[in-house]
């Protein structure tokens, strides 16, 4: 693939697909989330990823953040929260109008991360270097919010 491009803003001229999501905001401890790195990006995102047929948007959730982390399941919390936004996806030629419906986790003592091959770092990381890190405006807002849920716990 090289740094051939996967991704770009939605082409008018292309097909629209809905494509559903789940991911976690995972917190250790100390109260600090989980970043990772993809690799050919070279961006800081939170985990996610689509969700396979039959599976609950919980069970979405902890599938993509065990495969993608390597870490043992995580308990979920509560929901935080449904990012959506559209792209196009060069591999599929056509745009994707995607929800992210993401989850407040934790994982108490987490081991070293096995990640995915497409991830080439992690760090747990505080609040505001969480925000200063990730991409994309949608992975911040997600983030405060998981840290608003985790500061202030009803």
């Amino acid at each position: 693939m090289g740094n051939q491009r996967m991704t770009g803003p939605p082409n008018p001229d292309k097909p629209t697909e809905p494509v559903v999501s789940a991911g976690g905001v995972l917190f250790n401890e100390e109260n600090k989330v989980l970043i990772m790195k993809r690799k050919q990006e070279r961006i800081w995102i939170l985990p996610k990823g689509k969700r396979e047929a039959g599976e609950s948007l919980r069970e979405n959730a902890i599938r993509e953040v065990v495969e993608e982390t390597g870490l043992p399941v995580p308990r979920i919390e509560k929901p935080i929260g449904i990012v959506r936004y559209t792209f196009f996806w060069y591999p599929d030629d056509k745009n994707y109008n995607k929800s992210v419906h993401y989850f407040l986790m934790r994982m108490d003592e987490p081991p070293d991360l096995n990640m995915e091959a497409e991830f080439s770092e992690y760090k747990w990381a505080e609040e505001e270097e969480a925000i200063s890190l990730l991409k994309h405006e949608n992975d911040r807002l997600i983030t405060k919010a998981g840290f608003e849920m985790v500061n202030r716990p009803v």
